[in-house]
């Protein structure tokens, strides 16, 4: 995928990021409001507003959590998740599986 791709070529659901906190590493599809305020809607701009926009919380759809001390543990499926962006150390857009 062209991360430079403007966002309307696609389902915004599609936005695939990998979230990691001190325990645990957390793989999601982020979960958009349809109405946003976005004026130029690429994949990386509605990351930044997404994280950035003064929320504490952020929704992800078909969750994936995995430890972080403990990899060999069967990650958790989880179908809608929120994050408190607080405990989130690092986020990056990923390809989907």
């Amino acid at each position: 995928m062209d991360f430079m791709q403007d966002i309307s070529a696609f389902d915004r659901e599609d936005i695939r990021v990998m979230l990691t906190t001190q325990d645990y590493i957390v793989m999601g599809n982020i979960y958009m409001p349809s109405d946003n305020m976005i004026d130029y809607p690429s994949v990386e701009n509605i990351l930044f507003y997404t994280l950035n926009c003064g929320n504490k919380f952020i929704a992800l759809k078909d969750v994936t959590i995995s430890s972080r001390e403990k990899p060999e543990y069967q990650p958790e499926y989880i179908e809608y998740y929120n994050i408190n962006l607080d405990i989130v150390h690092s986020c990056k857009i990923v390809e989907k599986e």
